[in-house]
């Protein structure tokens, strides 16, 4: 059964939420996540379509995202550009800093570039586990005072106008990656798999304590929270990730990071995992997570499966668990939607145009769920 929530009605605890300038029907939106949650319906599965909003490229990101001064006003810029684009984005302002951002916390260079950042892998010998698990995390981080600085100037200058989001923290396994580098911890994983679970107690130790910093710092809405992607989750929650799942074995993945991605998950209230389709065949194994109560799949094709190859994962997916597929086109979603339950399903898809997206957003509200 699903874990974790109760069934509820949909909606009974998103209820009176302030008024949100750049997302008009915000109360709808939070309804249709709300019953998403609980594998329900509200009026139709919820749906982000995003499209080309000048100012939001992968040129502009790397340089807006160095400070809350030049940060905020990129966030809202989007938000403003689709403020009139009744989608169920929640009109987010993330203080997110991209995937290098914890390995910055725990002391790599991080490159911002290409819309995206990462990290160089300072953990090159193991006698610097120890230093690293006295790793400091509170506001004497250089990373996380420019994270707390962040979420404080987002909230006040965004007040009444959009949600606060947090930071991607990614996860155990990808922690270590930015750490060791990626070939290095799949060998590691065979050679030092002591070493190996020593690093991933400080890892996982780390993400729990930076995602209790920064939801102490942002204001709950509507009793959840908002993420990067612009998803909300019912109470104290959000997702991890697990991209380093692509070139990891499941008896691996059972011995040397199971335990550790259960132990995330039991830090949440509803939890969800983000892993991309290359990594889905160690979906039966990611199901076995207590407490586990989605899984996002994010498009690698063509480098990973289509969505057909994956169908009958997604299905398994779906009998207990949330399902949300994020960058497939709508072209392909086709192929495989009436063969999905719409409980329990979210659609993050793309169009190169506001034309085209209103389109999408069209044919979506006029299907018969």
């Amino acid at each position: 059964r699903l874990p974790l929530l109760p069934r509820r009605v949909p909606g009974a605890h998103v209820l009176l939420t302030r008024l949100m300038l750049y997302k008009p029907n915000i109360d709808d939106v939070l309804k249709r996540f709300d019953a998403f949650w609980q594998k329900q319906l509200h009026d139709r599965p919820p749906l982000h379509v995003r499209y080309p909003v000048p100012g939001q490229s992968d040129e502009d990101w790397p340089q807006a995202s160095q400070t809350p001064e030049t940060y905020f006003p990129y966030w809202e810029n989007v938000c403003r550009q689709r403020q009139d684009f009744p989608d169920d984005d929640c009109a987010v302002t993330a203080a997110d800093m991209g995937p290098g951002f914890m390995g910055g916390v725990m002391g790599c260079p991080v490159i911002f570039d290409h819309g995206t950042s990462w990290s160089a892998h300072s953990l090159t010998d193991w006698a610097d586990l120890e230093a690293l698990g006295e790793t400091v995390l509170d506001e004497s981080n250089p990373w996380l005072a420019r994270l707390g600085e962040m979420i404080r100037v987002f909230a006040d200058r965004g007040r009444g106008r959009c949600a606060v989001g947090l930071a991607m923290l990614t996860g155990p396994g990808d922690i270590m990656t930015a750490l060791r580098g990626p070939t290095q911890i799949c060998i590691d994983l065979y050679e030092a798999p002591v070493h190996v679970a020593e690093l991933a107690r400080i890892c996982t130790d780390a993400w729990i304590t930076v995602q209790q910093f920064q939801m102490d710092l942002i204001e709950p809405l509507a009793g959840g929270y908002c993420d990067n992607y612009g998803i909300w989750t019912p109470g104290r929650s959000t997702y991890f990730a697990n991209d380093i799942s692509v070139v990891v074995s499941p008896e691996m993945y059972r011995q040397q990071l199971f335990e550790f991605d259960c132990e995330i998950a039991a830090s949440l209230e509803t939890p969800w995992l983000h892993v991309h389709s290359g990594g889905t065949y160690l979906i039966p194994e990611f199901l076995r997570i207590p407490k586990l109560v989605g899984l996002q799949v994010v498009n690698d094709h063509p480098a990973g499966p289509t969505l057909q190859q994956i169908l009958p994962l997604l299905r398994q997916v779906q009998q207990h668990h949330c399902l949300l597929l994020r960058k497939y086109p709508m072209e392909e979603l086709e192929q495989i939607l009436p063969t999905l339950s719409p409980e329990g399903l979210y659609i993050d898809t793309q169009a190169d145009s506001l034309e085209e997206a209103e389109g999408i957003l069209s044919e979506w509200e006029r299907r018969v769920w």
